[in-house]
């Protein structure tokens, strides 16, 4: 429950794959995926908006990239917690 709360906190995806993510581990790895190609999307788009002059839009879209970073970091720790239960898990 920590990590759906933290994911909607976040507000990077929709409640469908917040849901989709704290019940399938197995769809952890494309959505991390998913998650560090939007961060670096935003990032090149900040880098842009920048060298043109568009200083507050670079500003959104470095916010934006941080927002990303973090919903990468929090899908990690949901497939390293399922990953460290699974193998638990095995051993039982």
């Amino acid at each position: 429950m920590r990590y759906q709360s933290e994911l909607e906190r976040l507000t990077t995806l929709d409640a469908a794959t917040i849901r989709l993510a704290c019940s399938s581990s197995g769809s952890l790895p494309g959505l991390i995926a998913d998650a560090v190609d939007r961060c670096i999307a935003f990032d090149d788009r900040a880098d842009e908006e920048s060298a043109d002059g568009h200083h507050d839009e670079a500003t959104l879209c470095r916010q934006e990239a941080s927002a990303w970073r973090a919903t990468v970091a929090t899908l990690q720790a949901m497939a390293a917690d399922a990953h460290t239960a699974g193998h638990e898990a095995g051993a039982a």
